[in-house]
């Protein structure tokens, strides 16, 4: 689009403000990002109370909407750090950064198959790169192209390779994918989208089905990979805590449908009680379950 390259300058030249900036301020703008969007985005802030109220009733109207305003707030902050990480000198990395349990992603490598690296738009997600620095492992990302914006995609990825990532578009991947595995790789998958309903399998997600993506299961099942969850624990300001989850077992064995749905639960049990320690970092904003009716 024609806009494209004038917002591409502006978030550059608004990067290169930030990164002189001191780190309150840094976060006090990403705050305030947040906060103006929770009161701009109305339909948005519907979507997030809504769901939560659906995911997490115990909450009630006042809780949930107390949640979903951190949520976008902490979206804020999301965008701040990804625009200032590519200017972290790499020798502080390990200062702001570390993994916890990472016996399981050394010992699933170990194996031989590839590591099927399971994460989630929790907390900031975008930071996957640097849990590339630090296992010493490159890490290849399936990622979603924003239609009809090739330059800002592009832009994007560009971005997200600065902090040690090997993006590759999440569409007809699946031999890329393999070939990957079969090579010793970490393939990182989102596993919390919504999928089209025509490819989705309906899966129970905080009691309510969603349609869920078939890929995680079906990868696991045919290549034998472990799929080894991660979440970000956010300690503050471009800190966090990198958690290795234990490896889920995706069943290999019976009738493909049943697997898939049984494995796919899996990774949803798995999202849900991440979610439910901090509520505030999952991106309620989006549209995860269906629609009633």
């Amino acid at each position: 689009m024609i806009v494209d390259p004038f917002l591409i300058i502006a978030v550059k030249s608004f990067q290169q403000a930030l990164r002189f900036l001191p780190e309150k301020i840094q976060r006090s703008i990403g705050a305030a990002f947040g906060r103006g969007a929770y009161l701009a985005l109305r339909e948005r802030r519907r979507v997030a109370v809504s769901n939560l109220l659906e995911a997490l009733p115990s909450l009630g109207k006042a809780g949930a909407t107390a949640v979903a305003r951190k949520c976008l707030e902490n979206l804020g902050i999301n965008f701040v750090e990804s625009m200032v990480l590519p200017f972290i000198p790499p020798n502080d990395l390990t200062r702001r950064f570390t993994i916890e349990n990472r016996h399981y992603a050394d010992d699933a490598l170990a194996a031989g198959k590839g590591l099927v690296a399971l994460v989630f738009h929790y907390a900031n997600w975008e930071i996957m790169g640097v849990a590339s620095r630090l296992l010493h492992h490159e890490i290849v990302v399936l990622a979603r192209p924003l239609k009809r914006h090739r330059r800002i995609n592009e832009f994007l990825n560009s971005m997200r390779a600065e902090t040690g990532l090997t993006i590759i578009p999440n569409a007809n991947s699946a031999r890329d994918v393999m070939r990957y595995l079969k090579e010793g790789r970490i393939v990182a998958i989102l596993g919390d989208q919504r999928e089209k309903r025509s490819k989705a399998v309906y899966v129970d997600f905080f009691g309510r089905k969603a349609p869920t993506s078939r890929g995680i299961a079906m990868i696991g099942m045919k290549t034998g990979a472990p799929v080894v969850p991660f979440y970000f624990r956010r300690e503050g300001f471009l800190r966090y805590t990198i958690v290795c989850c234990p490896p889920l077992l995706m069943e290999r064995k019976g009738n493909i449908e049943e697997l898939v749905a049984r494995n796919m639960r899996r990774v949803n049990e798995c999202l849900e009680s991440i979610v439910r320690e901090r509520p505030e970092e999952w991106f309620w904003v989006h549209r995860r379950w269906a629609r009633k009716g």
